[in-house]
């Protein structure tokens, strides 16, 4: 008897701890702290409003381009199993976020710097589209174009690889245009030319 109340005593010790950190949702209301020494290095930049729907195997999840996914900035958006359309989608989570952080000036005098993403407002947010800068700024330009999803087909990427070996044997030392998709041809990968000619805006001239 008692083991039984020592179980008992420690599974409502653990009901009372996990349920102090449960957050379902955005908090309405409430009192907001601020950060008088908050740096600002983006230039006035709209929040990302670019989405798409990941629709693979048995899951269908919603991803953004703000630094948080599987919502849609109202409800849980990760539907597992997914459901045919009409029928009751039961979303497993609400939502997720990156966080990213790390120190600077150790060991002597540490300075963590941190972005943690949230629930989005008009004043909380961590994250914004496009590539930053070598000295980690970006621009209202950047931000506007970068608020974008890339999509690329497996299938492409596959007939990709295959058409360059083909190429290779041939003796040739470049594909045609008309051989390369253009979900390949618009990748924003480092140095490519086609890019700004896909897209109607050019990749960052950065060295890394």
């Amino acid at each position: 008897m008692r083991n039984i109340k020592n179980i008992l005593f420690v599974a409502v010790l653990l009901s009372l701890w996990t349920s102090s950190f449960a957050h379902v949702g955005p908090r309405k209301g409430g009192k907001k702290t601020t950060n008088n020494t908050t740096v600002n290095l983006r230039a006035a930049c709209n929040q990302g409003t670019s989405k798409v729907l990941q629709n693979i195997n048995n899951v269908r999840a919603m991803l953004l381009n703000g630094g948080d996914v599987w919502w849609d900035l109202d409800k849980g958006q990760y539907v597992v199993p997914k459901v045919e359309a009409g029928e009751l989608e039961v979303s497993s989570i609400f939502a997720g976020a990156i966080w990213v952080g790390g120190f600077t000036g150790l060991p002597d005098n540490p300075n963590l710097k941190m972005a943690a993403q949230t629930y989005r407002t008009s004043t909380e947010n961590d994250f914004w589209p496009g590539p930053l800068t070598d000295l980690g700024t970006i621009g209202f330009d950047t931000c506007a174009n970068w608020d974008t999803h890339f999509k690329v087909l497996g299938e492409n990427i596959k007939r990709h690889i295959q058409n360059w070996s083909i190429a290779k044997a041939e003796g040739r030392t470049e594909l045609e245009p008309g051989e390369i998709s253009l979900d390949v041809l618009g990748w924003p990968a480092v140095g490519n030319e086609h890019f700004i000619d896909v897209h109607g805006f050019d990749l960052p001239d950065e060295s890394t």
